[in-house]
């Protein structure tokens, strides 16, 4: 949970950030890539999941 003065700076800083990923990343990108950097990340996650209930991946410790 956030303090009030952690969601402050929060609220400060979201839109900037928001504004700078998307000069720097999605700007640079024609659409079609953007799709693909989508599908892209999609597999990732998916594989950043366990397959079942028993998996020992680190991240998930």
């Amino acid at each position: 949970m956030l303090t009030n003065e952690g969601y402050e700076v929060l609220s400060k800083s979201a839109p900037g950030h928001v504004e700078a990923v998307r000069h720097a990343i999605f700007d640079r990108l024609s659409a079609e890539q953007v799709s693909q950097l989508g599908e892209i990340c999609r597999a990732i996650a998916n594989g950043l999941q366990p397959e079942c209930g028993r998996a020992d991946l680190p991240w998930l410790r």
